[in-house]
């Protein structure tokens, strides 16, 4: 299962500062070590405020604790939560979409200080003092809401923006912020095929490529001849297929492994496509 911030709200340990169209910062507390699948649908930065969070990018993994920032690009990441015995995790996310950023750089006139070839997926630096003291101020906003809370939560994304680049990571932030404001589309091929078996709709899998979902399809029908719904679930399917013939797992199981979250939704397809039922395939199979 994946869980998508920062529309995500079924656990009673988040606190939320959102207006009727945005999500602007969650805080969350938790006891134990949960290890998940995220899917981040804006920019965020993150705050470790108590215990340690480890977050999986491919054969890499940063250990982002209380000392430490991590500023992240929109994009699926394996994280887990790393808490001593009968201690507490608690983090704090800010979140900003790609017209925040955009924003802010053209009114400061900043520019890279170098080419950008590779996207930067993230940029990890220590806490100064200047940000831990904003990283404190900030936490007082849960608490106390303002009439004008909207206004003044625009305002203090700018000021974490500033404060980053008043860092001596300057360079490393000024890079990341215009690595994924002017990136160019990444290869469809490989953003499909990368997480072809995660549930990802349509829609996300073009954010992650860099495009609107218009372009991805067009893009998509371009490269692979077939439109993108057709082809990921054809490849979908016949995954299924095999683990049914060869591994151990319940139907429920396989669909989720498979990208299919709706079970029922995966045994309809599942017959439109083989003539068979998972059940009366493995059934089938039995039977030999």
């Amino acid at each position: 299962m994946i869980i998508r911030y920062p529309e995500y709200t079924k656990e009673f340990n988040w606190t939320v500062l959102q207006s009727d169209t945005y999500t602007y910062a969650k805080y969350k507390k938790a006891m134990g070590a949960h290890k998940r699948v995220i899917f981040l649908k804006e920019h965020t930065i993150l705050f470790a405020l108590a215990g340690n969070k480890k977050i999986f990018l491919g054969d890499e993994v940063l250990n982002v604790n209380p000392s430490s920032i991590v500023l992240l690009k929109r994009g699926l990441y394996g994280m887990t939560e790393v808490v001593p015995d009968g201690f507490e995790y608690e983090a704090l996310l800010l979140f900003f979409p790609d017209s925040i950023l955009q924003n802010f750089l053209r009114q400061h006139q900043l520019q890279a200080t170098q080419l950008i070839s590779d996207p930067q997926s993230y940029v990890m630096l220590p806490a100064s003092e200047l940000l831990q003291s904003f990283r404190e101020q900030y936490m007082l906003f849960f608490q106390n809401r303002a009439e004008n809370m909207e206004a003044i939560l625009q305002l203090k994304i700018q000021e974490a923006f500033l404060l980053l680049l008043a860092s001596e990571h300057r360079k490393d932030i000024l890079n990341f912020f215009h690595s994924v404001t002017h990136a160019q589309p990444a290869n469809i091929e490989y953003i499909v095929n990368t997480h072809l078996l995660q549930p990802l709709t349509l829609g996300e899998l073009a954010q992650l490529s860099g495009r609107s979902l218009a372009s991805f399809k067009r893009d998509f029908q371009q490269y692979f001849n077939c439109s993108p719904k057709k082809w990921i679930n054809e490849k979908r399917l016949a995954h299924a297929r095999m683990l049914l013939l060869n591994d151990d797992m319940n139907v429920s199981e396989i669909a989720l492994a498979c990208g299919f979250e709706n079970v029922p939704h995966f045994i309809k397809i599942f017959k439109q496509e083989f003539g068979n039922t998972p059940h009366s395939l493995r059934a089938k199979k039995a039977t030999i």
